[in-house]
């Protein structure tokens, strides 16, 4: 059976994919190429960004500065050494939405599979701008076909792609980072879990039920989680998010959450993070870093997953 990853990827791109790919988050830039033959690791790097640089948001200008940011890419591609000018693109969380919906049927043209899809994104966005940039995959799931629904405004992707192309970079795809880090899980050995992808200025919550996506959940995050001063409630939020989630989906699919893995976008050890998540939740909590056998540094590992999710 073909992962439900890989069914994403070839419906986003329909193309071969690069072997170069970059992610901007709010606070690093990340990068890494691959072979071409066996798509093993050649060369990465990871940077952090100064605040002001990016303020990720579906809504809002995203580049605060380009000539920072412009710099900083440049800086990546040195460590690259690309051999063509395509490359994926990971956006920040905060700049994309994703959905996941279930049908009992969807029609044959896409035009009305759209309009259908729409109507469900305008439920819970009343008022959508007009320049939405919409990629869904349909996936059959018992009786009923469940879609996962990624949307971007043009404006904001164009921003990014402005920047990349001043560099001569060519972007072919554009992801979605959380959804990559389902491609580092075994789903074979692990069928029932939530996967959380915590960076500084938002979190994303997938639920995995049978070896398929059963719900998808983004929040934002307004307090930096890993910064001792600030309050605790906002990581007492998220936890409490987490347990929600995990009740609402064995309460909706009947089938019990069994693990949940974690992935921290954010420089310095993550230990505490995991530690105080397993000590509310009924499950064991593991690292998604552990799920990678890369010859990697701990900390790179994790910075890199959504990437190394995206081409390996």
């Amino acid at each position: 059976m073909v992962p439900l990853i890989d069914k994403i990827k070839y419906y986003f791109s329909q193309q071969p994919l690069p072997h170069s790919a970059l992610q901007v988050s709010s606070r690093y830039l990340s990068g890494i190429r691959v072979s071409p033959n066996d798509r093993k690791l050649k060369h990465y790097f990871v940077l952090p960004l100064p605040e002001d640089v990016i303020a990720s948001s579906f809504h809002k200008k995203n580049i605060k500065d380009s000539a920072a940011l412009e710099n900083m890419v440049q800086q990546g591609l040195t460590k690259l050494h690309m051999t063509d000018h395509k490359v994926v693109l990971l956006l920040p969380e905060l700049s994309q939405k994703t959905f996941v919906f279930a049908f009992d049927s969807m029609p044959i043209s896409p035009k009305e599979r759209e309009q259908i899809i729409l109507f469900r994104i305008k439920k819970q966005i009343p008022v959508l701008p007009k320049d939405i940039r919409l990629s869904y995959t349909v996936v059959k799931s018992n009786a009923k076909k469940k879609v996962l629904v990624t949307i971007s405004r043009s404006a904001v992707v164009e921003e990014y792609e402005e920047v990349f192309s001043r560099l001569r970079l060519k972007v072919r795809v554009v992801g979605v980072p959380s959804l990559n880090l389902y491609n580092l899980i075994d789903s074979e050995k692990d069928k029932d879990f939530m996967l959380i992808d915590l960076e500084r200025d938002a979190f994303s919550l997938l639920a995995i039920t049978k070896s398929e996506i059963s719900l998808y959940r983004q929040k934002p995050i307004t307090e930096d989680f890993m910064d001792q001063k600030a309050s605790m409630d906002q990581w007492m939020d998220i936890v409490q998010e987490v347990e929600n989630t995990a009740q609402f989906v064995e309460n909706k699919e009947k089938r019990k959450i069994k693990c949940i893995w974690v992935r921290t976008g954010v420089f310095g050890s993550a230990e505490e993070i995991l530690s105080s998540l397993e000590d509310r939740c009924q499950c064991p909590v593991k690292a998604i870093e552990s799920s990678l056998k890369f010859n990697l540094p701990l900390e790179e590992k994790r910075l890199l997953a959504p990437l190394l999710g995206q081409l390996s």
